[in-house]
């Protein structure tokens, strides 16, 4: 496979966040996903020592490109 093919190719990738806990957090995280056509493939939600604060961790796949748009999307949720 060629470097330029290599950037191109899809990846597994694992974010972790911390969101504010509320009965929204975990839909909020979904529709950001299923709005811009990104398939989440793993999905887990706990608390934290803080009754507060979630953590959210998530496996999904794509290119850098893609990666960079979730990343930014999160962030500004």
């Amino acid at each position: 496979m060629s470097a330029s093919n290599q950037k191109d190719k899809d990846l597994h990738h694992i974010l972790g966040s911390w969101w504010k806990t509320s009965p929204a957090c975990l839909s909020r995280v979904a529709g950001l996903f299923s709005g811009r056509g990104f398939n989440i493939e793993s999905l887990t939600v706990a608390e934290t020592i803080d009754p507060e604060i979630s953590r959210i961790t998530l496996v999904t796949s794509g290119n850098e490109q893609i990666m960079e748009q979730i990343i930014k999307q999160l962030r500004s949720s």
